[in-house]
């Protein structure tokens, strides 16, 4: 009985394995803080998980100007569900960040999701403030 279950584990497994595809998403944008472009923003594009943890498909920090480009993917069952975690100075106490959550829409999944300008002034529902 133990070896029939343990069959069927390695069997259900496999089967998964092979219906799993590639799913990619690239996420543009501009951050700005008080109508000024934000530098050195550190951008993180996760893949939610429900019976895992999330996942970290990349990361990337505005350049001079502001703008971001962000590329990811995840070989997985059924449709990702990409976000981005966006850490900031903008508007913050001295020595602190804050730490946001922004969803990727489904349908950009294996497209490009351009978010334009990501207004870091207005608080996310959700965010988190870390000081060090």
């Amino acid at each position: 009985m133990m070896k029939l279950l343990l069959t069927l584990c390695l069997l259900a497994a496999a089967l998964l394995e092979v219906s799993a595809r590639m799913q990619n998403v690239t996420v543009t944008g501009i951050a700005v803080c008080q109508k000024k472009r934000l530098s050195n923003v550190k951008i993180e594009l996760w893949d939610r998980d429900t019976l895992d943890p999330n996942d970290l498909l990349s990361t990337v920090f505005t350049n001079g100007d502001g703008e971001f480009t962000i590329t990811g993917g995840e070989d997985e069952v059924g449709k990702i569900e990409p976000f981005i975690r966006v850490t900031h100075n903008c508007k913050t106490k001295p020595y602190c960040q804050r730490i946001g959550d922004f969803e990727v829409p489904q349908e950009k999944i294996d497209g490009t999701y351009d978010m334009t300008y990501l207004t870091l002034d207005i608080a996310v529902s959700g965010e988190k403030e870390k000081c060090m």
